[in-house]
């Protein structure tokens, strides 16, 4: 439904002339046709972007919560792990313990070993000379 628009201020008309008056009278329907939306047309798309970010809020907070809960999970993971590192590491610590205890085991059996092949053979060398000088 095309209304028409109102006529020119006079002062327009006086100042202008009629022959630009009825140019910009023109130009100015055409932009307005073009480019102007009706108040009950601005209105929908009002309520509509109302309806739209209400939409978008809820979507918004469940989008948050949706973080929160994976932010703990994410918290109870991470805590679970390093637990779980925390007695491997016991364990390692308890292993490293026993294979100092076995070295010092075997450094100790080496020494008596070496000391006692020293002492067999000094015997032995003392024995040999006892025995050739007899």
């Amino acid at each position: 439904m095309r209304t028409a628009l109102p006529q020119m201020p006079l002062s327009v008309q006086q100042t202008l002339g009629p022959e630009a008056t009825g140019d910009l009278s023109q130009w100015l329907e055409i932009v307005l046709v073009e480019y102007a939306v009706r108040r009950d047309e601005y209105r929908e798309v009002l309520s509509r972007l109302d309806i739209l970010e209400h939409d978008v809020a809820d979507v918004k907070d469940r989008i948050t919560e949706l973080h929160r809960t994976m932010d703990e999970r994410f918290d109870r993971m991470n805590s679970e792990m390093n637990e779980r590192f925390d007695r491997m590491n016991e364990r390692f610590d308890r292993m490293n313990e026993r294979f100092d205890q076995m070295y010092e085991r075997m450094t100790t059996m080496i020494r008596w070993t070496v000391g006692t092949l020293a002492l067999l053979g000094t015997i032995m060398t003392i024995l040999m000379a006892i025995a050739q000088f007899t």
